[in-house]
């Protein structure tokens, strides 16, 4: 957005109750300019060859390994697969063999393991361990990973899914709220052969909260560390979560569970968001009932942030015109509950860089029990993006087209290896849906424009209550930067 459409909507924040401002009126012109960095002559030597080797790490199981409090029975398993040969046409790959294999940290005990491209590997995770996912050889191009916990009776029924990630040295976790029975657990893990510390904090409504035990956090090697918010920074109704690693890379999930009062309210993990940006685009945003965007602003300075639906049809506005007032360091969010029922995605555009999520809820009882999904901002898919599928679940697929029209291709692969292929194409600033029930594993492939995607999962029967998670799929990695060895003469 150009400076001069901002002014308008800095201009209008202070009128919209009073003159019913709407989006259309606003005319707020959706544009961005990118400037491509300027590459260093050390980065002019290096070139991008085939991935051989890839790494992904998953929390193990959330409720685990946190003294004195009492872990939920349930039970953890990874899914994980690489891509058939028709999703990787034309994608170069490292040798003709490779393997996959899944392994419980800190044990190093194999779990799962194949040497096929295309074959949904899984394996059961116990106790505070890690699910360490590893691809090598022409198996490494396009690895992915998912992980469940299921919990099926009691207050703690629930559906948790994420997507298996690559480390990273800054997490940005999006989820949680206030409340005596609310439970926030940031599960730490270090894929690495050496200790990592790391930093972490919580921005807040009121800002940056402070914290005696955030700092030099220990993550042992192959190892995990798991923290209650509640014990970082006491209760806080709208927390996101910033962790910065030392000497090493980390991934992590904060964990989200909710009791309220006698009803079980569900549980899933927010992976972590994309990095601080003008804008957020937050995919797999299945509304249904009670649902909430959350927007933080993790610099100084304060930000006026607009966001708004993407359907099938295109941009809609939301309540409010979607238009928030965010403090710098603080937190605010949108009520997106008189939404109606549909798929969508979020699209956030600040004139500052803000972090984002949505929680989306399934209540189909006042006072039964209900389930609930977390789902952040994601990057555009670069080659491929996908999920393994767990058997017997309800599966919808998301295609999300930004700032242009785009045009990609979902791959639907059955438990038999047949592949199912949906080319699609979408109009700018719109999404596209593909039931993938039938499927265990979904591929996206963009072959034009800027693509992100999301899945949803329902793991409950028809008629039962919701067991439900949201899923944005972050890009799978199909290449790696290769330095040119030289020979030092002797």
């Amino acid at each position: 957005m150009t400076p001069a459409a901002w002014g308008l909507v800095r201009a209008g924040t202070a009128v919209l109750a009073g003159v019913g401002l709407t989006l259309a009126a606003m005319q707020v012109p959706w544009t961005a300019t990118l400037t491509p960095e300027a590459s260093s002559p050390a980065a002019a030597t290096a070139s991008l060859g085939p991935v051989s080797s890839n790494l992904l790490s998953c929390p193990g199981p959330e409720s685990e390994g946190l003294q004195g409090v009492a872990p939920v029975a349930g039970s953890t398993t990874v899914l994980a697969a690489s891509p058939p040969a028709s999703v990787l046409q034309g994608v170069e790959v490292a040798g003709d063999s490779g393997t996959l294999t899944i392994t419980t940290n800190p044990a190093g005990t194999p779990v799962g393991n194949t040497e096929a491209r295309g074959q949904v590997v899984q394996g059961a995770l116990t106790g505070a361990s890690v699910g360490q996912v590893a691809g090598a050889g022409a198996l490494a191009a396009g690895l992915v990973a998912l992980q469940t916990t299921v919990v099926t009776e009691g207050d703690d029924r629930g559906a948790v899914a994420t997507a298996c990630q690559a480390p990273r040295p800054e997490l940005w976790l999006v989820a949680g709220s206030g409340g005596s029975t609310r439970r926030e657990r940031v599960v730490l893990t270090n894929p690495g052969a050496n200790p990592v510390s790391a930093d972490v904090s919580v921005l807040g409504s009121s800002g940056t909260l402070p914290s005696a035990n955030g700092q030099n956090v220990a993550v042992p090697p192959h190892g995990r560390t798991s923290l209650l918010v509640d014990a970082l920074v006491g209760p806080e109704v709208t927390p996101v979560v910033h962790v910065v690693a030392s000497g090493g890379v980390l991934s992590g999930v904060l964990e989200d569970s909710w009791i309220d009062g006698a009803t079980g309210r569900g549980a899933d993990d927010a992976a972590p968001a994309a990095d601080p940006a003008n804008e957020q685009v937050i995919p797999a945003a299945y509304l249904d009932g009670p649902a909430r965007l959350r927007v933080a602003v993790p610099g100084p300075e304060e930000a006026v942030v607009q966001a708004r639906a993407l359907t099938k049809d295109g941009p809609v506005a939301l309540p409010g015109d979607g238009v928030l007032r965010v403090p710098g360091g603080t937190v605010r969010e949108l009520d997106l509950s008189s939404v109606p029922a549909g798929a969508y995605a979020i699209q956030v555009r600040g004139d500052q860089p803000v972090v984002a999520g949505v929680m989306a809820e399934r209540r189909p009882k006042p006072t039964g029990p209900s389930d609930f999904g977390w789902t952040t901002s994601t990057d555009p898919i670069t080659a491929v993006a996908g999920t393994p599928l767990p058997a017997g679940a309800t599966a919808s697929v998301m295609l999300v087209a930004t700032d242009d029209a785009a045009n990609a291709t979902i791959y639907a692969v059955s438990e038999s290896g047949t592949v199912d292929v949906r080319p699609f194409s979408l109009g700018a600033d719109s999404v596209a849906t593909l039931d993938v029930s039938r499927a265990r594993q979904v591929w996206v492939r963009p072959t034009g424009g800027t693509v992100r995607t999301g899945v949803s999962l329902s793991l409950a029967a028809a008629g039962e209550e919701p067991l439900f998670a949201l899923v944005p799929l972050p890009p799978a990695t199909v290449t790696a930067t290769q330095l040119p060895v030289r020979q030092i003469p002797g």
